[in-house]
C-alpha cells in the first residue's frame, strides 16, 4: 500500500501521529538550549609556564624552544605560536580539525613532562589545556555608591562574589578595582644596617612570631584535649612592640628600625563606572553550560541581592551577552513568523481558496515542530545558525505541498472523486517530490567536507534545513491528500481543465513570448551566451561591484578603546589619557553605559599601568540614527590629536565575538631571525600598509622595547663574599617592591604584612647601587660592589610561529571591504625588496577567508555533481537533468546581482547561499521538464512545450514567490543580529528571482536545441553502429 492511500484510507490515524509529533516537538522545543551560535569544537590547547624575574629572551630560550621542540613532536599539529612574555612563556598548539583534543593534551601532557627537568628549577610547573572559547566573560557588571571603594570591595568579596558564584552554571566571579588592607612595615637601611640585621632576619621574625601551633592531646579524664599554642598578632601595636634580637645579643623593637602602618596596598588598577570609580565584577560561565540560561540566574540573582543590601549599592550591567543573544533569536523567530504569513498570503492570493490556502499552510507549523524534534536528539541548540535554518526554510516547506495539492486539484478538475483523486494525484508526483526534496538536500551532503570554522557554524544550519525539508515531504504525502479528501472543494468553470491554467493575460504574455523563443531558439541562446560572458567581465573588471569579506559584521552596539603607552608609564599618567578620552566619550549623544579599567590585567594576570581600555555601550540600535562603526570613526578622528599614547577604537561586530578584542582582521606577518631586521622589514611594511586607503589603527605586534633596570651580578666575586643568585635577587625584590611575610588577623578577615624599605631609600638607581646586602657570613656591601646596575632597553614580548621568530603587522579597516583592502594591500607589499633568509605571509581573516572560501568552492561543485546525480536517476536520462543544469549558472548571475544592488559583500553566509540555490533552482525546471516529457507522450514537441509552460506556470510561480517572501524579512537584514543572515537570504532571493524568470523561457529553448543535437546524434551512432545491416537486409528485400 503507498503511503498517500494509506493517509486517505485512515485520517485518525494520521491526525493522531500529527498530534504527537506536534506534543513531543513542544516539548522538544523547550528542552532545546538558547545560545548565539553552535557549540564550537575548537581545535586549540596551550602549553603556560610562568618564570619570574625572567625577561622575554631568556623566557625563548630556556622555555619557548624546548616547549616547542617536544609539542611538535605530537600528531595532527597544524600550527605552533608561541608569544615569550617577560616571566611567562605560552604556546599556542593549532590541531588539524576533527582532532579529539582530550587524547591530544594527553600526548601534549606527556611530551612536556619528558623535558621538565631540563627546564629552569625556579620555573613553575608547565600548565596544558584546551583552549576554552568561552573563557570570555558572559557578564560584567560595575558596583558604585556608598561611600569608599574599600568598603563597595567588601560588599563585593563578602555578599556578591559568595552568592554569584553559587548559581549553576557559574564557575567563577572576577573582581576588578578597589584597594585591600595592608599593613606595611617600611625599614630603615641605616638603622637596619648599624644593628647588623638584614631584611631576611626581619621577615623570619615576624614570621616565627606571628603563629598559632598545635600541641598535640592530652588525656583529662575521659576527654583528649588539644593543646594550641596561641601567638598571632592581636593588633597592629603589637607588630610596632615586636622584640627583634640583633647579632650581638641585643633586644630591640621593630619601631626601632621601621615605622609599621596600618593602610591600603598600593594602587594597579582602576575600575570607573560612567566616570565614577566603582568595583567591576566578571562573571565567568563553566564550559558547557548554556549563556542564557546562566546571565538570567545571575540578574535574578542580582535583584534579589540589592534588596537586602540594606546599603546605596548601584549595581550596573555593563556587558550581557544574553540580552544580544535573545534579541538576535527574538529577530530571527519575527522574521520567519512574517515571512511564514507573507508565503501564506501569495498561496491565498493565488489559489484564491480559503481552504486550499489552509490544507496548504499546515505544512509550516507541522514541518518547523517535526524539525525541533529531529534537532533535540541531534543534540542541537536553538542558535543564529539553527533558527536561520528553519527560517531559511519557511517558503520551502510549501513546495511539495503546493505541488502535490495542485496536481490533485487538477484530479478532481477532470471529475474524479475526492478520494481517488487525493491518492492517484500524490501518487503521480510522489516521485518528482521526493527527488525534488533530494536535490535540495543533497547539496549539503558536501558540507561535511568543508574544515573549520565555516564547518562548525553552519553544520548545524545545514542539519536543521535538511530536517524541516524531509518533515514537510512527510507532511506532503501524508498529511496533504488526507486533508485534500476532507476539505478540498473545486469549482467546475472550463469544460477544458487545462483551459483554468492557459487563462488570464499574464499566462497569455507568456505564451507568446514563449512561442517567439522557440522560434527564434538560436538567437535566444546567442544572447544568453553574450550576457554571461559580459556578465564574467563586468564582474571581472570591477563595472559590477563584487566586494568579499570573511563573516558579515553585525552592528552590537559595543565598542573598545584601548590605550596603551610606552612601557613603564605610571598608572596616574595613563589615568590622565583616560581622562581626556573620556571627555571626548562623553560628546557622544548615542553613549549609554562606560566601563573602564586603568592599568588592566596582562594575558597571565600581571598589572600593566601603562594600559587601559574602555568599553562603551551604546543605546538600542532602534534609538539611534548612526552605526557603531560610524561612532568609532568618529571618535577616531578626535582621539588622534592626543599624544603619547597609542590609542585604538574599535567596534565589537563579529558574531564570534572578540570584534573588540586583539586579533585584527588584516595580518602581514615576516618571519625571520634577527628581531632588530624583523624590526625594521615591519616598519617598512606598516608604513606602505598605511598608505592604503581605508585601512585603521596600524601597528606591530612587537611593542615598543620597554626601559629597564638590569642587576647583572658578578657570580665569582659573590660566590667568594658568601652571597648566592636568589640571596641578592630576594633581597632587592624585598626592598622595592616589598615582600608579603605573613598574614595580620582581624575580624575574620586576613590581610597581608608586606615588608619593604623606606621609598627614599631605593627611589632612584643609584639609591639601588648603595642598596645594602648582607651574605650568610654576616659580610654587609652595598650591591653596587657584586654587581653591575644599569639602565638596559629590551623587547616586551617575543612571537614565534612554527620554531620561528615572528613579527606582525596588524590593521583594521572602515568603510572598504576585506577584500578590496587585503588586494590593495598585497599591490604594495609584494613589490618591496625583502632579503632571501625573511619572508612574508598574510594571515587573519584574509587567510580564513582564502580557506574557506577554497573547501566551500569545492563543496559547491560536489553539490552541483550530486544534484545532477539525483535529477539523472529520476529522468533515467543524462540530457534532461544537462539541460536543467543551465539553471544554476543564472542562479549565480542573479545572486551576485542581489549582492551588488543591496551593496552586502559575498562572505561565507553568501557562500552558503549559493550552495542552497544549487539544490533549490533546479526543482522549477524539473517540474517543467517533466510535464513537457509527459506531454510529449500524446502531443509534438513544440505544442508539449507551449501547453506544459503555461499549465505549469502558475504553480512555479507559487513556489518561488513563496520562497522569495519567506525569505524577504530576513534579506531586508532589520534587527539584531540580522546580518549575520542577511547575505545568505539575498543571495538565495537573487538567484532564485532571476533564474525563474529566464528558466521560464531558456530551459525550454535549450531544450529543443539539444533534443534536435540528441536526436542528430543518436541517428549518426544508429547508422555507424547498425548501418551495414541496414543495407544487407535492404539488398535482401
Amino acid at each position: 500500500m503507498k503511503i498517500s492511500d494509506f493517509s486517505v484510507d485512515r485520517p485518525v490515524t494520521i491526525s493522531m501521529i500529527v498530534l504527537a509529533v506536534l506534543l513531543i516537538g513542544i516539548v522538544s522545543l523547550t528542552r532545546l538550549p538558547i545560545d548565539l551560535l553552535p557549540e564550537l569544537d575548537l581545535p586549540y590547547a596551550v602549553v603556560s609556564v610562568n618564570y619570574d624575574g625572567a625577561g622575554p629572551e631568556e623566557i625563548e630560550n630556556l622555555i619557548t624552544k624546548p616547549v616547542e621542540e617536544s609539542i611538535a613532536t605530537v600528531d595532527n599539529v597544524k600550527n605552533l605560536i608561541s608569544i615569550s612574555d617577560p616571566g611567562s612563556s605560552l604556546v599556542i598548539v593549532e590541531f588539524d580539525w576533527g582532532t579529539n583534543l582530550d587524547f591530544a593534551t594527553l600526548d601534549m601532557r606527556e611530551k612536556v613532562s619528558l623535558i621538565e627537568d631540563y627546564l629552569p628549577e625556579d620555573a613553575d610547573k608547565p600548565m596544558v589545556l584546551k583552549f576554552d572559547p568561552t573563557q570570555e566573560p558572559i557578564m560584567k557588571m560595575g558596583l558604585s555608591g556608598d561611600g569608599t571603594l574599600d568598603n563597595l570591595k567588601r560588599i563585593a568579596e563578602d555578599v556578591y562574589k559568595p552568592n554569584l558564584e553559587r548559581i549553576s552554571g557559574v564557575a567563577s566571579v572576577d573582581i576588578s578595582g578597589g584597594l585591600e588592607r595592608e599593613i606595611h612595615i617600611n625599614v630603615n637601611q641605616e638603622r637596619l644596617t648599624a644593628y647588623g640585621l638584614t631584611l631576611n632576619s626581619i621577615a623570619s621574625a615576624i614570621r616565627s612570631s606571628n603563629l598559632d601551633m598545635s600541641g598535640g592531646t592530652i588525656q583529662q579524664g575521659d576527654k583528649d584535649l588539644l593543646v594550641k599554642t596561641t601567638g598571632e598578632f592581636d593588633n597592629v601595636e603589637e607588630i610596632r612592640d615586636l622584640e627583634i634580637m640583633t647579632p650581638q645579643g641585643q633586644n630591640i623593637t621593630l619601631s626601632n628600625i621601621a615605622t609599621v602602618e596600618d593602610t591600603e596596598e598600593e594602587a594597579k588598577s582602576y575600575t570607573y563606572l560612567n566616570g565614577e570609580k566603582s568595583i567591576g565584577l566578571a562573571v565567568q560561565k563553566q564550559s558547557g553550560a548554556n549563556t542564557v540560561q546562566v546571565a538570567n540566574a545571575v540578574e535574578k540573582e542580582l535583584k534579589k541581592l540589592s534588596k537586602q543590601i540594606k546599603s546605596d549599592v548601584n549595581t550596573e550591567i555593563v556587558v550581557n551577552q544574553a540580552d544580544f543573544i535573545e534579541d538576535a533569536i527574538n529577530n530571527v523567530k519575527r522574521n520567519a513568523v512574517v515571512g511564514g504569513g507573507l508565503a501564506i498570503f501569495i498561496l491565498l492570493l493565488f489559489l484564491k481558496n480559503i481552504r486550499s490556502t489552509i490544507v496548504i499552510g499546515t505544512a509550516i507549523p507541522i514541518s518547523i515542530v517535526t524539525a525541533f524534534v529531529m534537532m533535540y536528539f541531534a543534540d542541537l541548540s536553538l542558535n543564529l545558525m539553527t533558527l536561520g535554518g528553519v527560517a531559511l526554510g519557511i517558503g520551502m516547506l510549501l513546495d511539495n505541498a503546493i505541488v502535490v495539492l495542485e496536481n490533485i486539484y487538477r484530479h478532481r478538475q477532470e471529475g474524479e472523486g475526492k478520494f481517488e483523486a487525493a491518492k492517484k494525484g500524490t501518487a503521480e508526483v510522489g516521485t518528482a517530490v521526493l527527488a525534488s526534496t533530494l536535490t535540495t538536500a543533497a547539496v549539503f551532503l558536501p558540507i561535511a567536507y568543508v574544515e573549520g570554522l565555516a564547518s562548525e557554524i553552519f553544520g548545524p544550519l545545514a542539519l536543521t534545513v535538511t530536517f524541516s525539508l524531509f518533515a514537510s515531504l512527510l507532511v506532503a504525502l501524508t498529511l496533504i491528500p488526507m486533508l485534500s479528501s476532507k476539505l478540498l472543494r473545486v469549482k467546475k468553470e472550463f469544460d477544458n481543465p487545462d483551459q483554468e491554467f492557459q487563462s488570464g493575460k499574464v499566462t497569455r504574455s507568456y505564451r507568446s513570448l514563449l512561442e517567439k523563443s522557440l522560434n527564434h531558439r538560436f538567437i535566444v541562446v546567442g544572447l544568453l551566451i553574450v550576457g554571461l560572458v559580459s556578465f564574467g567581465l563586468g564582474v571581472k573588471t570591477g563595472i559590477i561591484p563584487l566586494k568579499t569579506e570573511y563573516m558579515p559584521k553585525t552592528d552590537q552596539g559595543l565598542f573598545t578603546v584601548s590605550i596603551d603607552l610606552p612601557e613603564g608609564k605610571i598608572l596616574e599618567k595613563t589615568d590622565n589619557i583616560n581622562k581626556k578620552i573620556q571627555t571626548y566619550i562623553d560628546e557622544i549623544p548615542e553613549v549609554d553605559i562606560v566601563y573602564t579599567n586603568v592599568g588592566i590585567n596582562g594575558g597571565l594576570g600581571a598589572s600593566e599601568s601603562n594600559k587601559a581600555n574602555i568599553s562603551v555601550q551604546l543605546v538600542d540600535i532602534s534609538q539611534r540614527e548612526r552605526s557603531t562603526s560610524e561612532v568609532v570613526e568618529g571618535l577616531r578622528s578626535k582621539v588622534k590629536g592626543i599624544a603619547g599614547a597609542d590609542i585604538k577604537v574599535v567596534a565589537q561586530t563579529s558574531i564570534l565575538g572578540g570584534g573588540g578584542g586583539n586579533r585584527a582582521p588584516i595580518e602581514v606577518k615576516i618571519q625571520g631571525s634577527d628581531l632588530n631586521k624583523l624590526t625594521e622589514i615591519a616598519n617598512t611594511v606598516a608604513d606602505e600598509v598605511r598608505k592604503v586607503d581605508g585601512t585603521r589603527n596600524v601597528e606591530l605586534s612587537l611593542d615598543k622595547s620597554r626601559p629597564e633596570i638590569q642587576v647583572d651580578i658578578d657570580r665569582k666575586l659573590a660566590k667568594k663574599l658568601g652571597f648566592n643568585q636568589s640571596q641578592v635577587a630576594s633581597t632587592v625584590q624585598t626592598a622595592i617592591k616589598g615582600k608579603v611575610v605573613s598574614q595580620y588577623k582581624e575580624g575574620g578577615e586576613e590581610y597581608d604584612i608586606l615588608l619593604q624599605l623606606e621609598d627614599k631609600e631605593v627611589g632612584t638607581i643609584n639609591r639601588l647601587k648603595d642598596l645594602k646586602v648582607t651574605s650568610s657570613q654576616g659580610i654587609t656591601v652595598p650591591l653596587s660592589q657584586i654587581a653591575d646596575v644599569k639602565f638596559s632597553n629590551g623587547p616586551t614580548t617575543i612571537e614565534r610561529e612554527n620554531q620561528e621568530r615572528m613579527i606582525r603587522v596588524l590593521t583594521r579597516f572602515y568603510g572598504r571591504s576585506l577584500g578590496e583592502v587585503q588586494q590593495d594591500i598585497e599591490k604594495r607589499v609584494d613589490k618591496l625588496s625583502i632579503p632571501t633568509s625573511y619572508r612574508l605571509e598574510y594571515g587573519g581573516e584574509s587567510k580564513d577567508q582564502k580557506e574557506s572560501f577554497g573547501d566551500l568552492g569545492f563543496a559547491l561543485i560536489l553539490a552541483i555533481v550530486l544534484v545532477y546525480m539525483v535529477m539523472a536517476s529520476q529522468f533515467e536520462s543524462l540530457i534532461y537533468p544537462f539541460i536543467i543544469m543551465f539553471t544554476v549558472p543564472l542562479a549565480l548571475v542573479g545572486a551576485i546581482l542581489g549582492l551588488a544592488v543591496s551593496g552586502l559583500s559575498l562572505n561565507v553566509p553568501g557562500i552558503i547561499g549559493i550552495i542552497m540555490l544549487a539544490g533549490i533552482v533546479v526543482n522549477n525546471a524539473i517540474v517543467l521538464i517533466d510535464y513537457i516529457n509527459h506531454r510529449r507522450e500524446e502531443e509534438s514537441r513544440k505544442e508539449a512545450i507551449l501547453n506544459a509552460g503555461p499549465i505549469r506556470l502558475r504553480p512555479i510561480m507559487m513556489t518561488t514567490l513563496t520562497t522569495i517572501l519567506g525569505l524577504s524579512p530576513m534579506a531586508l537584514g532589520i534587527g539584531k543580529g540580522a546580518e549575520a543572515q542577511q547575505p545568505m537570504a539575498v543571495v538565495v532571493v537573487g538567484g532564485l528571482l532571476f533564474s525563474t524568470i529566464l528558466t521560464l523561457v531558456i530551459i525550454p529553448t535549450i531544450y529543443s536545441i539539444i533534443d534536435d543535437i540528441s536526436t542528430w546524434i543518436k541517428g549518426k551512432l544508429r547508422r555507424l553502429l547498425h548501418g551495414r545491416e541496414e543495407v544487407e537486409e535492404n539488398i535482401e528485400a
